[in-house]
């Protein structure tokens, strides 16, 4: 063999060698990334599992038979740790939500001025509300592209109605995604108040109602939640009025709205935020009900 031939004979080894180098680091970096997605996926099949446990707690917290331990529902943070994941869980009595069938238009246009909306816009979005859940005709009240959003047939006879999920909102002609962002959490379709209950109010509702900027309102909501609860002393009754005035532990109503974000120790997040009717006092086999389910909640209001 010449010494031209050898010399071609050892690039065309050189070239395989690097070919199969790279393949084998291609291989590698496909078999790593595989496995973090895998690892990742456990992490985060956890992380739902414990925002599910947070709910569960939750649930035992406000049926809690002994109001001293008994949850406050009003946004106020509890934290415990479970399979190694941080759980952070908020309950929220849908009394101090505002109820999109049940507020009036000013009630909402001031939320939505709350968020972030300009007067013009609020009252807009409102009166649009007003209309929808009033069930006027798609053609009359210009909804037609909404309610195609919400994959139905806009047809010239058809009437739209009560809201019955706070996502529909976000598909309700002039709201956009950053306004829903602010007010996701401050509304609701369970209360049937036409009026919400400051007492359980977070930030956004309550500068709604007290004509008061949200930094101002979050300020009142965070002293509000570092305060204990009034309970009975020696009759185990709760004293003392809700509405509007001191919390009290063990009162509010039976439909709540639970908050719970699980972060495991890498980071993984999941969350859920789930509106639940409380069962009856010793009712043990089933001790609630889901009637509204979202997940990847961030927190609660």
């Amino acid at each position: 063999m010449s010494r031209h031939e050898q010399g071609t004979a050892l690039l065309l080894v050189l070239w395989v060698t690097v070919l199969l180098a790279a393949l084998l680091a291609g291989v590698a970096a496909a078999s790593r990334s595989h496995s973090e997605a895998a690892l990742y996926g456990a992490e985060r099949v956890r992380a739902e599992l414990a925002a599910e446990a947070g709910l569960a707690h939750a649930v035992a917290g406000l049926r809690a038979p002994d109001l001293r331990q008994h949850w406050v529902p009003d946004g106020r943070p509890y934290t415990f740790n479970f399979d190694g994941a941080k759980v952070t869980v908020a309950v929220v009595d849908v009394s101090g939500l505002v109820d999109l069938n049940a507020a009036s238009p000013e009630l909402l246009g001031h939320v939505f001025e709350a968020a972030g909306a300009d007067s013009a816009r609020a009252g807009q979005l409102a009166e649009t509300i007003a209309t929808w859940r009033g069930g006027a005709p798609v053609e009359e009240t210009g909804l037609r592209q909404a309610v195609r959003g919400m994959g139905l047939n806009a047809r010239a006879d058809q009437s739209v109605g009560p809201f019955r999920t706070i996502d529909q909102l976000a598909r309700v002609p002039g709201m956009d995604v950053a306004l829903f962002g602010k007010v996701e959490d401050a509304v609701t379709v369970f209360s049937g108040r036409n009026f919400p209950d400051a007492s359980y109010a977070g930030a956004v509702v309550l500068a709604s109602l007290r004509g008061v900027g949200v930094r101002q309102a979050d300020a009142m909501v965070e002293a509000r939640r570092q305060a204990h609860a009034q309970s009975g002393a020696g009759n185990g009754q709760a004293i003392g009025a809700v509405a509007n005035g001191p919390l009290v532990a063990g009162y509010g109503g039976v439909v709540e709205r639970v908050f719970s974000v699980a972060e495991m120790p890498d980071g993984t997040r999941a969350g859920l935020d789930a509106t639940i009717r409380l069962a009856l006092t010793g009712t043990q086999a089933r001790p609630y009900k889901v009637l509204d389910w979202r997940t990847d909640s961030t927190g609660a209001p």
